[in-house]
């Protein structure tokens, strides 16, 4: 969970906490985890379960586990959707990196 302590002061908080949870999901990558960022919450009502003090609010949560599946990202050849093989692979195409960027020159 990713908290904002609103006594302290910053200029950029948003990017504060994304900056810290890509940090997370990384990190969780990187160690085999699997995670998700999740901002559709609701947040009041689990930090009174939690107990979390009034000078704090709760501005995203990340998931964390172990897989339970295999995935593979691969590129999208004509279609996002998601699918799975017969073999229980989960396949998740993603536009590649020429389709989204642009590259300026002069």
């Amino acid at each position: 969970m990713v908290l904002h302590n609103k006594r302290l002061k910053s200029y950029t908080p948003q990017a504060d906490f994304g900056a810290a949870i890509e940090n997370i999901l990384l990190a969780a990558t990187d160690n085999g985890i699997g995670s998700c960022w999740i901002g559709s919450v609701q947040k009041e009502k689990l930090a009174k379960i939690l107990n979390i003090p009034s000078d704090y609010t709760i501005e995203y949560v990340v998931a964390l586990g172990y897989p339970a599946e295999t995935a593979v990202i691969e590129d999208e050849k004509g279609d996002l959707k998601y699918w799975r093989d017969k073999n229980g692979i989960h396949h998740v195409p993603k536009r590649t990196l020429k389709d989204v960027l642009h590259h300026n020159t002069l």
